[in-house]
């Protein structure tokens, strides 16, 4: 018998139960008090941007999120449902290409990512009919090679001008080389951090992820958690906590960009893991950091982050660990065998360009060799 999960939605004070057949499409209700998304892309090449902006009605001001997306992941479809979610609560969002292609060398990553970011508010500061930024309210979010990115942002902030991040979220951090500039305990103090992995991550493991938890010193713990998140095969459809779990396409965002696009709209599916993890998890964070609290006043020293339903059984879905001690948080090791091919600035054979990686539908490392010919400049 298929089992379905369902999820609590706090709304106006009114608890909602939602299946996991809706989860994949908005609730009929509107939650939102913007009903709108606004998008425009500017710039081009590696240093490019996405602004989504909250419309009808549209805000005077609003919080922004830096949403930094996967290796390759250059498309905003793939994350569309996520972002749709915080923008049309009142958010801006701004999503920094930061590559242009599988030709985009890693160490430009981060200036390329904050280059837009600083063009990104400039626009919103000055430009006529954009939703002016608030600037006492930012945070970052990043998946995969983008967690890595969010917490190198959040270091390198205050000597680039940017707002202090009150947020930063690196979920399932991953590197494609290891880059150790600028030094992570330069994250502020009053930064509330969560960095998150999954047992089922085949792909970056929990490394990166330790290592952010562990070197971002200047945060205490009541101002941080390490979650992993576990898979729950009770029911249907099973909730795998693998590499791609936040990604949450949207066919309104999609850019038609990317040379993986397909893939990654197709694997892109909607959720508990979305939208009773990583959405509540990034949301209460926000609120929290906004507020001035810290995250174990906001979470219950975070019991807040475990719960992500139950199934139409009544089973309760599997609950994340969640802590600040990782020596009791199991380690998680990409176990299929596969090894992760390291980027070097120079192919090793003249002609052959450097490969892009997936994991397939049975969870196998793939390389797809792009096409030079579209190389975006």
């Amino acid at each position: 018998m298929s089992r379905l999960p369902r999820i609590g939605v706090l709304v106006a004070g009114v608890a909602l139960s939602m299946t996991a057949a809706s989860l994949a499409a908005p609730p009929a209700f509107d939650p939102y008090p913007h009903k709108t998304v606004r998008r425009q892309e500017f710039g081009s090449g590696a240093r490019s941007y996405w602004l989504f902006e909250p419309a009808d009605p549209t805000p005077a001001s609003a919080p922004v999120v830096v949403f930094n997306h996967g290796w390759l992941a250059v498309n905003p479809g793939a994350y569309g449902a996520w972002i749709d979610h915080l923008v049309r609560s009142g958010r801006i969002v701004i999503y920094p290409r930061y590559q242009a292609d599988a030709f985009t060398r890693p160490t430009t990553f981060l200036s390329n990512a904050l280059a837009a970011v600083e063009d990104a508010l400039g626009v919103l500061e000055a430009a006529p009919g954009h939703v002016r930024p608030d600037r006492e309210r930012f945070a970052i979010i990043g998946h995969s090679a983008g967690g890595s990115l969010a917490a190198q942002m959040a270091a390198a902030a205050a000597e680039r001008g940017l707002p202090k991040p009150r947020a930063v979220i690196a979920l399932m951090p991953g590197e494609v080389q290891p880059i150790r500039e600028p030094t992570l305990d330069k994250i502020p103090p009053d930064t509330l951090l969560v960095v998150t992995v999954a047992e089922d991550d085949k792909v970056v493991g929990d490394t990166r992820a330790r290592q952010i938890f562990t070197e971002a010193t200047a945060v205490p713990l009541a101002r941080k958690k390490y979650i992993l998140y576990r898979s729950d095969l009770h029911g249907t459809p099973r909730l795998i906590a693998h590499h791609l779990a936040p990604t949450a396409a949207h066919p309104g965002l999609d850019s038609g960009d990317g040379f993986l696009r397909g893939y990654q709209m197709s694997r892109a599916e909607v959720n508990a893991f979305d939208r009773a993890g990583f959405w509540q998890l990034a949301d209460v964070t926000m609120q929290a950091a906004f507020s001035g609290r810290t995250l174990d006043e906001a979470t219950s020293r975070g019991a807040l982050f475990c719960h992500l339903g139950y199934w139409s059984d009544g089973r309760m879905v599997t609950r994340p660990l969640v802590g600040d001690d990782l020596a009791t948080i199991p380690r998680v090791f990409p176990n299929n065998g596969v090894r992760l091919i390291s980027w070097s600035p120079e192919p090793a054979f003249p002609g052959i360009p450097i490969p892009g990686l997936f994991v397939d539908e049975d969870d196998r490392l793939v390389v797809e060799v792009p096409d030079p010919s579209r190389r975006r400049k």
